[in-house]
């Protein structure tokens, strides 16, 4: 029986607001609380959970799940106990585990650390050691950063603004955890950035230059030997 741990962390914070964000702005839900939340629902996990029932002798394990709300800078202290009970639960499965998915935004920001995701990753990796697949969605405003391919084996991102591929985006991932831990995949990620500033009319991915730029990802995606492109434009309110 194949077993993997089902987790997230998002929120998406401006720079430049001056409230900063607390920690009882942050829904949290833990354990089974994941599952309930997400099954069914166009989110990243509720698409995961779908496609990882699906596959035949395959235990999902929900861990932990904090979901932010947009605002200011998240204060230091309550990222630090965010990333505590967020670790917590993956101890317990260390040495249990055959994959990880974790639900991100990608632009998260701290009052005192500038890539959190990047951060919380790298902790996680500590924990499961480097032979334990871990995939993750991003919103198409994330930012990816060195830190955060560093410390996993693949990556998912949205491919809509407006954003409605929530539930699609999470099942790609799943998928490609199957290719992994199923079929034996070893994927190899590759960044390439560009100077690029996306707003306004032409970020609507049904009708401006974007969405020319998510078909062709999309397009290098249905190439078999793909598992995943995508196009992140980061978030222009995340000052980093």
């Amino acid at each position: 029986m194949k077993k993997i741990l089902i987790m997230g962390c998002t929120q998406e914070i401006s720079s430049f607001n001056p409230a900063p964000c607390r920690y009882d702005f942050f829904e949290i839900y833990r354990a089974d609380e994941v599952r309930k939340f997400n099954t069914g629902r166009n989110s990243y996990i509720g698409g995961a959970i779908e496609e990882l029932n699906k596959i035949p002798n395959l235990e999902c394990i929900y861990t932990y799940h904090a979901e932010g709300s947009a605002s200011g800078p998240l204060e230091h202290s309550a990222f630090l106990k965010i990333v505590e009970e967020f670790l917590e639960p993956i101890k317990k499965y260390s040495d249990n585990v055959d994959g990880a998915y974790i639900s991100l935004h990608g632009a998260m920001g701290t009052t005192e650390e500038l890539d959190p995701e990047g951060y919380l990753l790298e902790e996680v990796r500590k924990i499961l050691g480097n032979k334990i697949p871990i995939v993750i969605s991003l919103d198409l405003h994330g930012i990816l950063t060195s830190k955060m391919l560093e410390n996993v084996n693949g990556v998912v991102s949205l491919h809509t603004y407006p954003h409605v591929d929530f539930s699609d985006t999470g099942r790609r991932a799943a998928k490609m955890l199957k290719k992994i831990i199923i079929d034996g995949v070893t994927p190899v990620a590759a960044r390439v950035k560009i100077p690029a500033i996306v707003r306004g009319n032409e970020l609507i991915t049904e009708t401006g230059l974007f969405g020319e730029q998510i078909r062709y990802a999309k397009n290098i995606s249905s190439d078999k030997e793909v598992l995943s492109a995508g196009f992140l434009i980061s978030n222009p309110f995340t000052d980093v």
